[in-house]
């Protein structure tokens, strides 16, 4: 009879991934309309007619493709999760052919190292611009646009807070998709070793009908 390799080890694996894509899931759309609240706030604060335009394109464009990368995890692993709570002894054929849960091995593995490396690559750069920049203010009266040391005096005055890192809520995202992305790693890694070992387990297999 098929057995499943290293089920528990894969099922607790997908798990923690799927749980902090979630998480980090859940930071990144809570960030998206926290932030588009402050500038709200803040375009508020400035009197007419005097027009202000906060730009913070370069942290929600590389957020945006971890969002994507946290959701696609999510989905992955709820699927894999799924194949395998329903990956019983009585579920495989008689023959003893591997379940669904064990032949798609390598698809979980190479699906698994992809996106934790998609997360990576956004993360990066996600984290430098939180933690040195800031969003890019113009300010413009009656069409003409206001000199950047003027508007920086007027941020001052008005006690508005400017850098990314000033906001607990872009600090989170900065930080909790690294779990993601470690543990979707983690997940890749063991889903790849009971790959392995089912290989070796039909090498095994084919070497004693051999002999025999």
């Amino acid at each position: 009879m098929a057995v499943t390799p290293s089920k528990t080890p894969r099922l607790i694996a997908l798990f923690l991934a799927w749980a902090w894509a979630v998480v980090s899931l859940g930071i990144e759309i809570n960030a998206f309309f926290k932030s588009h609240k402050d500038k709200r706030d803040i375009e508020d604060l400035v009197p007419s007619p005097t027009t202000i335009s906060i730009n913070t394109n370069d942290v929600f464009r590389s957020g945006a493709v971890v969002t994507a990368g946290c959701a696609t995890v999510i989905a992955l692993c709820t699927l894999f999760i799924i194949l395998l709570i329903f990956d019983r002894p009585s579920s495989l054929s008689a023959s003893g052919r591997p379940s669904m849960a064990t032949r798609t091995l390598p698809l979980q593995y190479l699906s698994l190292g992809f996106f934790s490396l998609w997360i990576f690559s956004a993360q990066v750069p996600v984290t430098v611009f939180v933690a040195q920049r800031s969003p890019k203010i113009v300010a413009s009266l009656a069409g003409i646009t206001i000199p950047a040391s003027v508007v920086k005096t007027i941020e001052s005055s008005l006690g508005v807070r400017t850098r990314y890192k000033d906001y607990h809520y872009l600090i989170l995202v900065a930080v909790l998709p690294w779990f993601t992305f470690l543990f979707t790693l983690i997940a890749a890694v063991v889903s790849y070793l009971a790959s392995t070992r089912r290989a070796d387990t039909n090498q095994v297999e084919v070497e004693q009908k051999a002999a025999a």
